[in-house]
């Protein structure tokens, strides 16, 4: 049998994606190193300035729905490119009017929102969606998505050697530059290149929620999900405040992240090609599970940074990619941006509550260990949802009634 040779251009379109990926890991990475800085420059405690990276993770998912949307209907890389533009001007604009935390949460807060959603797992899903055939759409998105492992390898070390040396307001100001003019622009150019969505069926439009909301299988992915968020959030905002707090040297910090991207790379071609293979359910009950056992690693003092590194890199891009392809084989084409999108926002939903959750530990007892308790019980909740709700998880039929489009749930 002869293997269809993939066309030069697709393979660009794949690279710029994964390059939008890498670069979008900037906009939470300096605000994870940053983050204490942050707080005292603003004169807040830890738990009153989470309430900014509160904001940022709920306005991410509110925002998921909305570039799953966009994506569709004026194509992923340009949604990318506008979302550029606005993290540019969300991190230059609070490096120059540094002196109000109002207008820090709002700019970044909302502005920064919306930029790493336009630039992240949403639209590259789309961007995939249209680019392989069903076979190769799982390896091909984790190739995609694990710009944000190579962002984890590359860019942390260089946040956290770059925080004692430079101002975070000169850090982000930077970044806005780079985010807003080569960044925007490189996306923009290349939208012209990206391929039309399939021509739609003669039907009535067909609301995303309507379809899902009587769907038992949404709500497992979302309830999954939503651990999947509560654990990321806890990484982009906490875990670095945490190994301070331990006294953890930089150059070990540093090295962890490093190993948390290698290993996050490795989950992302992993998870695709068993995907081929394997129950898609229990491979993610197992990737859930595998998360339980990293923030376990955590609590166990004197065991140093790399174990939990290593277990939760290599559970890191597993639990996307495998949701984002039950996702995109249930639902339509007409909404199958839209759905993942609803589930970003279940997503996000639980990075809102982690932020604050990690804040209000740490300054009640000066530890996070009460949060990452109740994060290694949220992921098992995640895996049971996974192994028992995802069973029987097929595409969705899809019935005719007149004009419109309902799709009937399993049961």
């Amino acid at each position: 049998m002869t293997r269809t040779r993939i066309p030069a251009i697709t393979l660009a379109l794949v690279a710029i994606g994964f390059a939008a990926m890498f670069v979008s890991t900037a906009v939470k990475g300096l605000y994870q190193v940053y983050f204490v800085d942050l707080a005292a420059h603003f004169g807040q405690g830890r738990a009153q300035f989470a309430w900014s990276g509160s904001v940022f993770m709920l306005a991410t998912g509110l925002m998921s729905p909305v570039v799953g949307a966009l994506s569709d209907r004026v194509g992923p890389l340009r949604t990318a490119a506008t979302g550029a533009l606005a993290a540019g001007l969300a991190l230059g604009s609070v490096a120059w009017w540094h002196q109000s935390l109002a207008f820090f949460v709002l700019a970044f807060g909302l502005a920064g929102a919306f930029g790493l959603a336009a630039m992240t797992f949403v639209p590259m899903g789309i961007l995939v969606d249209r680019l392989f055939e069903e076979r190769r759409k799982g390896l091909a998105y984790a190739v995609v998505t694990n710009g944000t492992a190579i962002g984890f390898i590359v860019l942390s070390p260089l946040w956290i050697w770059l925080q004692p040396r430079a101002g975070w307001t000169t850090a982000f100001g930077a970044a806005g530059v780079v985010f807003a003019l080569p960044v925007a622009g490189a996306l923009w150019l290349a939208s012209r290149r990206e391929p039309r969505a399939a021509p739609a069926p003669q039907a009535a439009e067909v609301s995303a929620w309507a379809v899902v909301r009587r769907d038992p299988v949404f709500y497992a992915l979302a309830a999954g999900f939503f651990g999947c968020g509560a654990t990321m959030a806890f990484i982009d905002v906490h875990l670095v405040a945490h190994w301070q707090g331990q006294g953890v040297p930089r150059l070990a910090m540093g090295t962890a992240l490093s190993t948390l991207g290698v290993l996050e790379l490795a989950s992302g071609i992993v998870s695709g090609a068993l995907a081929l293979r394997w129950d898609k359910h229990r491979l993610l009950a197992g990737f859930y599970a595998l998360r339980s056992l990293s923030m376990v690693l955590l609590l166990v003092p004197g065991l140093g940074v790399l174990p939990f590194a290593m277990g939760f890199g290599a559970s890191y891009l597993g639990t996307v990619i495998l949701t984002s392809m039950f996702c995109f084989e249930r639902y339509g084409s007409r909404i199958k941006g839209k759905v993942f999108g609803l589930l970003f926002l279940g997503h996000q939903l639980g990075a809102f509550l982690t932020v604050q959750l990690g804040a209000w530990s740490f300054d009640a007892t000066r530890s996070y260990r009460h949060a990452i308790v109740a994060l290694v019980g949220i992921t098992l909740c995640s895996a049971a949802c996974s192994w028992f709700g995802l069973r029987r998880a097929g595409a969705l039929p899809v019935v005719a009634t007149g004009r419109a489009q309902a799709v009937a749930p399993s049961r």
